[in-house]
């Protein structure tokens, strides 16, 4: 689950129930907040991280 910190869309609370309701019932999850972010990240470090976490998943699931 990746989160902007100042997402006016989704408050940062209920990206941290999805991400407690999945690690209660064993789905293997993570969770990334992005400082200073909105709905989506603007910092150009932000956005390859976002990406490179995309494609992680990708080659692990995907495969």
């Amino acid at each position: 689950i990746v989160h902007g910190e100042n997402d006016i869309r989704v408050p940062v609370g209920q990206a941290q129930e999805f991400y407690d309701a999945l690690w209660k019932r064993g789905v293997p999850t993570e969770m990334v907040v992005y400082p200073r972010a909105g709905h989506f990240p603007g910092e150009p470090k932000q956005i390859l991280d976002l990406y490179a976490r995309e494609i992680a998943w990708c080659e692990r699931y995907l495969q």
